[in-house]
């Protein structure tokens, strides 16, 4: 489902229970929600009352009749927690479950639908419990069968029914207030096109990672440059021709780097690095430029004077976005820029979990580091790394491998082998990090590009039998923002047919 897909309505998968005044969805065993659903999306439950995600990693309270002590196994019906799930045990305020170290985290092993044991890393030993806890402790932790909503169920409680989600063009992931999400129109201030060659979703696929303590940064690849001939340059037509169709609507952004002689404008030349504004004249080959995005809009073509070389390139610009963490795990990317001119969908790159150390948060006199939170476990490895050549740590080697030892909840000290000696640092310098290793999974996304799609093809403006296209605009911003409102044919009377036959556009 993309973020273009308001309001569609997709069943989930499994049964589902809505309890009245409480923000908590729970699924049955088949509930797949890390899969089905996104932060912001609005969840439908079979009565008809409409709540919106706010993350999918509720608590889950384990009561201690739901404590074996004899075969170590924690009782929740139908937790949704699978095998290496990262799970952080919480006490409550009440007596720790012994076995357990409160806002520790832990690991899920030999899970069944209704049960789990514990392992202090991924794939360990399960811990032998010895007491039973509390009725208040809890574990938190990314599971398929329970969301937390942004208000309470209001209606009457509704147990095991169907449910449906929607993904209206709203960010509540970064604004609890809510806000249009940029991303899903894929437009910048640069540019007036209607998001057909420009990244406008990014969406985690296979691994959402973990151990993640801070946000990793979010690399997409650049568009394809586009090479151009001074036999594809007419200075008569002030056109630029390409082979394939360019897809390109009037206001994309593109980037001139010259090669060698430069084209020319007006007997000036365009410089390398200065950005130009493609017109649509209409031709799937053929476009001109403007020196400026009201120029575009208005229609103003630059008169090219000079053909300049056939080494020459015009690049759109790069899309980037940021990543947001919750619970160890990556829960969503927001687009923050689209880009321009992508001629195919681009690969992105997630940042591997790591920490970033200031020098104020290493104390050379006691080689302690400080992160708060930061999860880690006495032995665990986590790699030095210099970053840009500034000032080393004492004693520590760039791209060193070392272990945790006398960890806290927010520090920790590092040595050359596990177990031994901890190390006599110095504070090096502020752009310094450790990526962590021991059971750190790197998580994994993938671009859509304009309308919501894919981006295997520039086919995605053709109107369709239940939809009609509404232009917003004049001139040279016409289509700017397409409007797509579905025509409900079978259930609607006096209107449906003449929208189909006679779109208002």
């Amino acid at each position: 489902m993309s973020a273009w897909d308001m309001n569609d309505g997709s069943a989930l998968t499994g049964t589902h229970t809505f309890t009245n005044d409480s923000a908590i969805v729970n699924g049955n065993a088949s509930a797949v929600y890390l899969s089905e659903v996104k932060v912001g999306d609005v969840v439908t439950s079979a009565g008809g009352e409409s709540l919106r995600v706010k993350n999918q990693h509720p608590a889950r309270t384990v009561a201690t009749s739901g404590v074996n002590t004899t075969s170590n196994v924690i009782t929740f019906t139908a937790h949704g927690y699978t095998d290496g799930t990262r799970v952080t045990y919480n006490a409550g305020g009440g007596t720790a479950l012994a076995g357990l170290v409160d806002g520790t985290v832990y690991f899920i092993r030999d899970k069944a639908d209704d049960t789990f044991k514990l392992a202090a890393t991924s794939g360990g030993t399960a811990i032998v419990l010895t007491g039973t806890g509390n009725n208040a402790q809890n574990f938190v932790g990314s599971t398929n069968t329970g969301l937390t909503m942004t208000s309470n169920m209001s209606g009457s409680t509704e147990s095991g029914v169907a449910a449906a989600v929607s993904r209206p063009p709203i960010d509540f992931a970064t604004s609890s207030a809510g806000q249009i999400n940029a991303n899903i129109l894929g437009i910048s201030n640069a540019e007036s096109l209607a998001g057909v060659d420009n990244v406008t979703d990014i969406a985690l696929t296979s691994t959402t990672g973990a151990r993640y303590v801070q946000a990793p940064t979010v690399t997409v690849a650049g568009p394809t440059a586009r090479t151009v001939a001074t036999a594809k340059v007419s200075t008569a037509n002030n056109t630029i021709t390409v082979d394939a169709g360019h897809n390109m609507r009037t206001g994309t952004k593109l980037t001139y780097v010259s090669g060698g002689t430069n084209m020319q404008i007006a007997s000036s030349d365009i410089d390398d690095d200065d950005a130009v504004f493609v017109i649509n004249t209409g031709s799937t080959t053929a476009f001109k430029i403007a020196t400026s995005l009201s120029n575009a809009n208005a229609g103003t073509a630059a008169n090219i004077s000079g053909a300049g070389n056939n080494s020459q390139t015009f690049t759109g610009d790069t899309a980037t976005a940021t990543a947001a963490i919750s619970g160890g795990s990556l829960t969503g990317i927001t687009v923050t820029a689209g880009g321009s001119d992508y001629q195919s969908t681009p690969t992105v790159t997630v940042e591997a979990p790591k920490m970033t150390i200031p020098t104020s948060a290493v104390n050379a006199s006691t080689n302690v580091i400080t992160f708060a939170a930061h999860g880690l476990s006495d032995t665990d490895q986590i790699t030095y790394n210099q970053v840009g050549g500034g000032t080393l740590m004492t004693n520590v080697a760039n791209g060193a491998t070392v272990f945790v030892r006398d960890k806290t909840t927010n520090t920790f000290k590092i040595a050359a082998t596990s177990g031994g000696t901890a190390i006599n640092i110095g504070t090096g310098h502020s752009a310094q990090t450790f990526t962590i290793v021991t059971d750190a999974v790197t998580a994994t996304a993938t671009a859509s590009r304009g309308l919501g799609d894919s981006g295997d093809t520039d086919q995605r403006e053709v109107a369709h039998i239940g939809w009609v296209k509404k232009t917003v605009g004049t001139g040279g911003r016409a289509g700017r923002v397409h409007y797509e409102t579905l025509v409900a044919a079978s259930s609607m009377t006096g209107d449906a047919a003449d929208d189909i036959a006679l779109p208002d556009s």
